[in-house]
């Protein structure tokens, strides 16, 4: 009897641990967009997904510097829209474009309609490059000057407002 005893104390410890185990992980954004539609344009604009949180932190106190909701574009669909064809986007809105890895990437204005400050950032999720109020409409290429694994895409001249500066990081 004691030996079923002590078999169900572990196996309740055990169980107990891997529950407690499992609420620590944060969850990670969905990135699976299963309505993934090619037929947007001007007259049929995406409607903004809230998939994450994204946090930009001041590098030297770690202070939170601005936080938005981010709609993420993992695959190559996802990311070569961007943020085309929207009429709009909210002050605490943007988007997280999700890289396998570290390269030069390189963005442009085709078919956006809204100003944007375009934010490069590496596989340790430090900013490594920014560009502001970028030119609506402009096919310019805007490359990053250094590595990066991820882009976020907000509006023009949030980055001057809640001096975003490369060397900052961001959370999501």
């Amino acid at each position: 009897m004691k030996r079923i005893i002590t078999i169900l104390v572990l196996i309740s410890v055990a169980f107990l641990l891997i529950q407690c185990n499992n609420s620590k992980k944060k969850p990670r954004p969905n990135i699976t967009n299963n309505n993934v539609n090619n037929n947007y344009n001007f007259d049929n604009p995406p409607i903004f997904r809230n998939d994450t949180e994204l946090a930009f932190i001041d590098s030297e106190t770690g202070d939170i510097l601005f936080t938005i909701e981010a709609e993420v574009a993992s695959n190559d669909t996802e990311r070569a829209r961007g943020l085309m064809y929207r009429t709009d986007l909210e002050e605490n809105q943007g988007m997280l474009l999700l890289f396998s890895r570290e390269q030069t990437q390189s963005f442009y204005m085709r078919n956006t309609l809204i100003s944007l400050d375009i934010i490069y950032v590496n596989s340790d999720l430090e900013i490594v490059d920014i560009y502001d109020h970028t030119n609506p409409m402009d096919e310019t290429s805007l490359p990053s000057k250094d590595v990066a694994q991820y882009v976020v895409e907000i509006n023009a001249g949030l980055c001057e407002k809640y001096e975003i500066e490369i060397g900052d990081l961001i959370a999501y």
